[in-house]
């Protein structure tokens, strides 16, 4: 086991100049590992360890119990341990963002406050599995289906991402590691949970090797991306404020896709959708169009330039991100807070930074209790809506600019909170 993760260190060139690593330890099995075996090493890679815990605030006294365990172990191995504490529920609700999202943001912030050279998590080859399949059920190009890279900027890097779960609980005996499970990953409420209890046990019926399998996907992808996005980087040719269309539609299809999705990736701050994607591709091919991809950015396409600006179509279109909690749009002010009932989300189901927004081309919602799907166009035709007041309806996205909920319309099927739901949220019009 420890040869194997000297491997990956080496290959992946993890602790070059790197003179400290502040190593994440919630007390599970992964991570127990993870700062067992960099104790080993350190002495080889000439490193400092230091250790992170960081408690939530969700699970009460079993989260304590972590805290305690992850002291005792450190006392024993004799590396510094850095304790924090987060109200992960109470920031969660402030920033309008879910539990898991919140989370991951004040362990980096935490990581940060360490201030080491490198920061190592305990995400093994189980994880980079999940990852890649959350990724495409959820909808996802091969970026996706990457998963997550053994080392990410700012250095962050995953020593234990070419060992199974197996080997590291087996590591755990061998060793007589004691380690803690938490809770919530016994659930199938969360999406994770259920791809690692009920579907990846059904991929090991089929092939008992796929995790070593879906582990070459996942690096294969990464190398082609790279090397695709570099080509992709010499066809976009600047002209004037703009790229030329022509290099681009010159270009073979996969590159030209590769581009825009660059282009966007870059003036969205997110990764774009699919549908965007398509409609720049569809008027680069006919050399005219003004699209709006949201958040006040549109495209413009001529016989020569794509360009793309904040004038022009919609200008009473509006988006905002929320402030605690509070979202302050030009249709009102709405709060996201605790609370249950028919409109109720589901907070768990909510990713990364949530916006508040009018209506945008293609929006569509899915009922939660008929199940069908219609556009927003469509819906507010039924509900008599004036044209010149649909702008003024307010729209919940997540971070992908997926429709969460609609004022008057309710949650979306995908993000609405079910009898099971264990943090539930409402969005609540002040004034």
């Amino acid at each position: 086991m420890i040869c194997k993760v000297e491997k990956t260190i080496e290959r992946y060139r993890m602790l070059e100049n790197v003179a400290s690593v502040a190593v994440g330890v919630s007390g599970g099995a992964d991570s127990m590992c993870l700062l067992h075996i960099l104790s080993k090493l350190k002495v080889r890679y000439g490193i400092l360890l230091k250790a992170v815990h960081v408690n939530h605030h969700i699970r009460g006294e079993e989260a304590e119990r972590d805290a305690n365990a992850v002291r005792d172990f450190c006392e024993k191995l004799g590396v510094e341990l850095l304790l924090f504490s987060r109200d992960i529920p109470a920031l969660a609700a402030e920033r309008g963002v879910s539990l898991e999202e919140c989370g991951r943001q004040e362990r980096y912030r935490c990581f940060a406050e360490a201030g080491c050279d490198a920061v190592a998590v305990a995400h093994n080859l189980c994880d980079q599995a999940e990852t890649a399949l959350f990724h495409l059920i959820r909808g996802t190009g091969s970026r996706g289906l990457c998963a997550m890279a053994p080392v990410r900027e700012p250095h962050v890097i995953r020593p234990l991402i070419d060992c199974s779960r197996e080997e590291i609980e087996d590591y755990c005996r061998r060793e007589a590691i004691a380690f803690v499970t938490d809770s919530t990953n016994l659930s199938d409420n969360y999406t994770r949970n259920y791809i690692r209890h009920r579907i990846l046990p059904a991929f090991s019926r089929v092939n008992p090797a796929y995790l070593e399998h879906i582990g070459r996907l996942t690096d294969t992808l990464r190398l082609e991306n790279d090397f695709l996005d570099e080509c992709a980087r010499q066809i976009l040719v600047a002209r004037g404020e703009g790229y030329s269309r022509r290099e681009l539609t010159d270009a073979h299809a996969a590159l030209r896709r590769r581009a825009v999705a660059m282009i966007l990736r870059e003036k969205m701050q997110k990764s774009p959708e699919y549908r965007h994607i398509e409609l720049v591709c569809a008027a680069l091919e006919a050399g005219k169009g003004k699209i709006e991809l949201g958040r006040d950015l549109y495209i413009s396409v001529n016989s020569d330039i794509i360009s793309f600006h904040s004038a022009g179509i919609g200008q009473d279109r509006w988006s905002v991100t929320a402030s605690d909690g509070l979202f302050e749009t030009p249709v009102g002010r709405y709060r996201l807070c605790p609370g249950d009932g028919k409109d109720a989300l589901d907070a768990d189901r909510l990713f990364g930074e949530l916006t508040m927004s009018s209506r945008r081309p293609g929006d569509r919602l899915t009922s939660r209790n008929r199940g069908n799907t219609k556009t927003l166009k469509k819906l507010f035709n039924e509900m008599k809506i004036p044209p010149d007041q649909r702008n003024r309806i307010a729209v919940l996205r997540d971070a992908q600019g997926h429709v969460v909920w609609v004022e008057g319309a309710g949650a979306d099927a995908a993000y609405a909170a079910e009898k099971g739901s264990q943090n539930t949220v409402v969005i609540k019009k002040e004034g």
